[in-house]
């Protein structure tokens, strides 16, 4: 009865944080349209952060899977977008998650959060390099860049690096404040579903 108890209370949280990540994927979208006039920051990363910490990765990869899927059917890049997206997400969320895992500490946390964000740094360069801009200029992405005035290196270590610099540090921020707060809510209302469950 406990077992299923939990299991209840992670699915239902965990469908929250997925529904609270796909809306976060819209809205709000802010341009930083002085690195780039497609780069938009969202805080979609957050929420999935929450769940890995709180459920667990796996919970949180399904998660991330499912917010991508969902965006492709209201996005404009037929897939390869989200694809950027879900390899951007498993290089910031995973470090963080599977390090608390092993051992539940704020500096852990941190720590986890620091090899994240460094991850998806690399791994925003190797998206952009090997796919987003192979696809977006098939004409030659060199050529297409300097349309916008950009070179391929200027773009990517002067464009893509602070972006994913600055969303990392963004998202990780957010679930740095909130996590405590939420884990103490979490449990009350976990106390509060298992005293209800005992009264029966």
């Amino acid at each position: 009865m406990q077992r299923t108890h939990t299991r209840t209370v992670n699915l239902t949280f965990s469908a929250l944080m997925t529904a609270l990540a796909i809306i976060l994927s819209y809205f709000p979208e802010i341009p930083l349209a002085f690195f780039a006039p497609w780069l938009k920051l969202d805080f979609s990363f957050a929420p999935l952060m929450l769940l890995g910490f709180s459920v667990g990765p796996l919970m949180m990869v399904v998660a991330l899977l499912v917010t991508n899927v969902v965006h492709i059917l209201g996005g404009t890049t037929g897939g390869i977008g989200e694809l950027a997206n879900l390899l951007l997400g498993l290089s910031l969320l995973l470090p963080p998650t599977l390090i608390y895992r092993r051992k539940r500490t704020r500096a852990r946390a941190v720590y986890g959060m620091g090899i994240g964000i460094v991850l998806m740094v690399l791994m925003g360069v190797l998206s952009n390099r090997y796919i987003m801009l192979p696809v977006y200029f098939p004409g030659g992405f060199e050529a297409g860049l300097q349309k916008f005035g950009l070179s391929l290196n200027a773009y990517l270590f002067g464009a893509i690096v602070p972006f994913n610099l600055i969303k990392g540090l963004i998202n990780s921020l957010i679930v740095f404040v909130l996590y405590k707060r939420l884990s103490i809510l979490m449990k009350e209302v976990d106390d509060e579903e298992r005293a209800a469950l005992k009264q029966r």
